[in-house]
């Protein structure tokens, strides 16, 4: 368990985390990428430009967390929910997704929507999600 620790900036890639806690703890920039990351939590701290790029992600929740432009490129998140937390920009290109939870999140600018098949959005979410669906699907709104 880790509270209120800053990580920002560190280089975690290629490594595992397995039955871990992050409470409160500032993680910008941190490079998790080709990481596997299997029952963890990520309660109240701060992902701003996280890379989770060709990660495995699973049985992973995010909690009350800011993920403003990060990065979950090819990644596999089975199981993993993001429960109140705001994603502004998060790329998520090629990624594979099982029972993936956005429903109770702010979801803002996202790009790879196509590759959230398994996903699961509220109503709300699917009306501002709309355009980018369309876009990414090649579907003309006049």
């Amino acid at each position: 368990v880790f509270k209120g620790s800053d990580f920002s900036g560190a280089n975690i890639s290629s490594g595992g985390l397995n039955r871990a806690e992050f409470a409160n703890c500032r993680l910008g920039g941190t490079d998790f990428n080709t990481t596997s990351l299997h029952d963890v939590t990520f309660r109240g701290c701060k992902l701003d430009m996280a890379n989770f790029r060709a990660g495995d992600l699973r049985r992973v929740v995010f909690i009350d967390c800011t993920l403003i432009e990060a990065d979950f490129i090819g990644a596999q998140l089975h199981d993993v929910s993001f429960e109140s937390c705001t994603l502004e920009r998060v790329a998520f290109a090629q990624a594979k997704c099982k029972n993936v939870d956005f429903r109770t999140s702010e979801l803002y600018e996202l790009s790879g929507w196509s590759s959230l098949k398994g996903s699961t959005i509220d109503q709300v979410q699917l009306a501002s999600a709309a355009p980018y669906l369309a876009h990414e699907l090649g579907i003309t709104i006049k």
